[in-house]
């Protein structure tokens, strides 16, 4: 056994790994038959979605700041379909690729979205 795996053994005894996302999980893509362009189509996906991201974030402060000029039952049904629209594109999109997400109720107590 490897200096590696000794360490990967200890740290799973210790339940280092019991709350990773996804543990107990069936594996998502487990059973699925790839054809040889799987590669391309998950690509062109992708770009379809940060193509969206791009739209979406150069629009989402003037967006956020027109929310805020309407009354407050109208502001927060508008920025509860930003934030809608801002998860649905997120969950397109890696981790590191995704939009900042906000609190609705803090936009509108402070009057303000830091962008």
């Amino acid at each position: 056994m490897s200096w590696v795996e000794k360490h990967l053994e200890k740290a799973a005894g210790e339940g280092y790994f019991d709350d990773l996302p996804g543990s107990g999980q069936p594996i998502a893509d487990i059973g699925i038959e790839y054809s040889p362009t799987w590669w391309a189509a998950r690509w062109v996906q992708s770009d379809a979605a940060l193509r969206d991201s791009k739209v979406l974030r150069s629009r989402m402060a003037d967006d956020v700041d027109a929310a805020l000029a309407l009354a407050p039952p109208l502001a927060r049904g508008r920025l509860e379909q930003i934030l809608a629209a801002i998860r649905e594109v997120n969950r397109k999109l890696e981790t590191a690729q995704q939009l900042p997400v906000f609190d609705v109720d803090s936009v509108i107590i402070h009057g303000e979205w830091r962008h």
